[in-house]
């Protein structure tokens, strides 16, 4: 009888340690396996903002003089294009990014020489494919869609297929960098992808990136900070 209640007592601490220990471990893996919410996603992981010099080559002929700047290429001495950029998961990043440009009297655009001044205004939704987001420079590949609007008689508005290729260079780690991009603009018209209405745009910019719970930004703007209070 001495035995059987010493048996008994072993098992019913036995499953009542296995149950609190179950519990613990369960309290621990449980952040871990939730699924996180849209407001989560939104507000807690990255985001980037970026500020670009855009450069547009719409002459109508696609990879000719790809260097003549008297005659093809179309760029403001300011930054005309902006764009937003959400970091997701498996290194893929979305894009929405707008730019403003003119062409100016002289050029040719699509074949024909300008005789005054032409607005330009593309709308892009791009896909980004980053290579690495372990370094300090992060090569990638895009593909996307957009709107373009030309001040022009041929192709005044067209839908495009986006194709291209950039680097963001960070100047800050993980927070101040350079984006360096060039991409193609297939117009969905008769005769693609070698449509009248394809062009080239390429861009320089300055990229900042932010969010709620990036570990990898709080050392940044710490170090931004000491910069400046040396100085």
């Amino acid at each position: 009888m001495k035995y059987l209640r010493i048996i008994l007592v072993y098992h019913l601490l036995f499953f009542a340690t296995s149950d609190l220990l179950a519990q613990r471990y369960h309290s621990l893996l449980k952040p871990c396996s939730e699924k996180l919410g849209f407001r989560h996603f939104i507000t807690k992981t990255p985001w980037r903002v970026q500020l670009a010099w855009n450069l547009i080559e719409d002459d109508g002929k696609p990879f000719r003089d790809l260097f003549d700047v008297q005659k093809s290429w179309n760029f403001p001495p300011y930054p005309s294009k902006l764009s937003i950029e959400k970091d997701c998961k498996h290194n893929i990043n979305v894009e929405l990014a707008v730019a403003y440009s003119n062409y100016k009297s002289g050029k040719v655009v699509n074949g024909d020489l300008l005789s005054s001044n032409a607005s330009f205004l593309s709308v892009d939704l791009n896909g980004k494919y980053i290579f690495s987001k372990n370094y300090r420079v992060e090569p990638y590949l895009l593909v996307g869609l957009g709107y373009t609007h030309r001040g022009t008689i041929r192709f005044g508005n067209a839908v495009n297929v986006n194709a291209g290729l950039g680097a963001t260079i960070w100047l800050i780690d993980n927070l101040l960098g350079l984006n360096i991009q060039g991409s193609s603009k297939f117009g969905l018209q008769s005769g693609f992808p070698s449509s009248g209405s394809n062009y080239l745009q390429h861009s320089v910019g300055v990229v900042y990136k932010f969010s709620g719970r990036n570990i990898r930004v709080r050392p940044a703007k710490a170090h931004l900070k000491r910069i400046y209070d040396l100085n």
